[in-house]
């Protein structure tokens, strides 16, 4: 498969078409293959129309409220065709798995919630390996620092120490590993800020078979 480039970005909401229009050039800009987006407040019913000539195929996790809710768009480029999808009813997760010329792919777009993440996290990685096949690419905003020495500037840890080890587990098993800290092993990088605290913290992650 060529090189494909694949984007996570937590929007806050994107009902309104201004919002759309600065998603899309964004992905423009950024030569975005596959987006996974998450927060995207679109309810059940009432999703809007997200199409564009750059990608015109998107597929959504919907919630009943104007709240979470989380979608994978295939641009243009990516000859993807869709085999199967999960979509979860709280909107907070998009499993797709399709075939990109003769490979078989596996998607999943996640976003946790803020409490009793490891806990959600690993009850969404074990339906992804009942659902997965093939190479397998899992981003999104997983709410929760792993490192809590180098992937925040607080000293907190909300997170249980072995819940994370737990997870670590999880994921070893499932064949992923931490894309961006693979390639940066003693980098300080941050995806989240956080006013009330002033602190930072690397809250979105890819990881890859």
């Amino acid at each position: 498969m060529a090189e494909v480039k694949i984007y996570s970005h937590n929007v806050n909401g994107i009902n309104i078409p201004q919002k759309r229009s600065q998603l899309y050039h964004m992905l423009r800009k950024e030569a975005v293959d596959i987006a996974f987006i998450q927060e995207t407040h679109f309810r059940h019913l009432h999703i809007p129309h997200v199409h564009s000539k750059q990608f015109p195929y998107w597929y959504h996790a919907a919630y009943s409220s104007a709240s979470r809710g989380v979608s994978i768009g295939i641009g243009k480029n990516v000859p993807f065709q869709m085999i199967a999808k999960m979509a979860d009813p709280d909107g907070r997760y998009l499993l797709l798995k399709g075939k990109v010329l003769n490979l078989t792919v596996t998607l999943a777009n996640l976003y946790a919630p803020n409490r009793h993440q490891t806990r959600w996290l690993k009850r969404t990685l074990e339906n992804l390996r009942v659902f997965s096949e093939g190479l397998l690419i899992i981003g999104g905003d997983f709410n929760l620092v792993f490192d809590a020495e180098i992937d925040t500037t607080t000293v907190s840890r909300p997170v249980s120490l072995g819940g994370l080890r737990q997870l670590r587990m999880t994921l070893s098993d499932l064949g992923v590993s931490d894309v961006w800290r693979l390639l940066h092993p003693g980098d300080r990088d941050y995806t989240f800020h956080s006013k009330v605290h002033n602190s930072y913290q690397r809250l979105d992650y890819f990881f890859y078979q």
